[in-house]
């Protein structure tokens, strides 16, 4: 089985092309999450409460249809089998009968009262909806060679705004901050999204931005034209890794703005 919600796509939530920006659509499939999490419980705050946090460590998307605004769809999200510490959930975004988006992700449960991260045997959530992982034609797990060069793009200090309730930079907020690195991104729209998440970036403190241009071989997405890599730094830490799958984008109109709310 599996979770869903309907939305209905904001102004704000897209970019000049009338396309989805890729934040908006990661905090919807996130959110759809959290409201699984509150309707079927132990939600977001009871773990809260505890001293535990739900941390994502890896996430793929994959965008088959670009979204706009007003547009009408369902997110759905189920949790998969889970196995030592790793929790995955995986998600899609159906509109008028089609799966046009999917997506699937592997989060961490640490314990902010001891540092250790919680086994699945030590978290229920068998109350909530679940399923095997979602099938995609990019790979789920992505790690970049070790011996490839970037370039360095610029740095970003960590404000208030950027910062989410675990006290770092929310994960859905470094896809703007690195989306305004693609060179001529006013005419691109993305195609995929591969993410890993190393180290959190904390309120003040400065993310050093690497990036680097590949062809489509490189991320393996069928659909991409180009693909931008980044890596960014914290203290010398790895932050995160990023690959971003992009084609030329379509010229699209959506709804009129003066369609009526039923």
């Amino acid at each position: 089985m599996k979770y869903s919600e309907k939305y209905t796509i904001t102004s704000f939530d897209v970019d000049i092309n009338n396309n989805m920006r890729p934040t908006s659509l990661i905090n919807y499939l996130q959110e759809t999450a959290n409201h699984q999490m509150r309707d079927r419980k132990p939600s977001y705050y009871d773990f809260f409460r505890e001293g535990k946090s739900f941390v994502v460590t890896r996430m793929s998307i994959e965008v088959m249809e670009q979204i706009g605004q007003y547009e009408e769809v369902e997110v759905r999200t189920w949790a998969c089998p889970a196995g030592g510490a790793t929790f995955p959930r995986s998600y899609d975004v159906v509109r008028d009968g089609r799966v046009i988006v999917k997506a699937y992700s592997e989060w961490a449960v640490p314990n902010r009262n001891t540092g250790k991260l919680c086994r699945h045997d030590e978290i229920d959530i068998s109350n909530y909806e679940n399923e095997k992982a979602v099938e995609l034609s990019i790979p789920k797990k992505y790690r970049f060679p070790g011996n490839l060069e970037f370039e360095r793009k610029g740095e970003h200090v960590v404000s208030y705004s950027d910062c989410d309730m675990n006290l770092h930079v929310n994960n859905a907020n470094y896809s703007n901050m690195l989306w305004d690195y693609i060179p001529g991104i006013e005419e691109k729209e993305i195609t995929s999204i591969n993410v890993r998440f190393n180290h959190e970036a904390q309120l003040g403190s400065t993310i050093d931005i690497y990036m680097r241009a590949f062809d489509n071989e490189f991320s393996k997405d069928p659909r991409a034209s180009e693909t931008f890599a980044f890596k960014t730094f914290v203290k010398g830490k790895k932050n995160v890794e990023f690959l971003i799958g992009v084609k030329e984008a379509g010229h699209r109109t959506g709804k009129s703005t003066d369609t009526p709310r039923k």
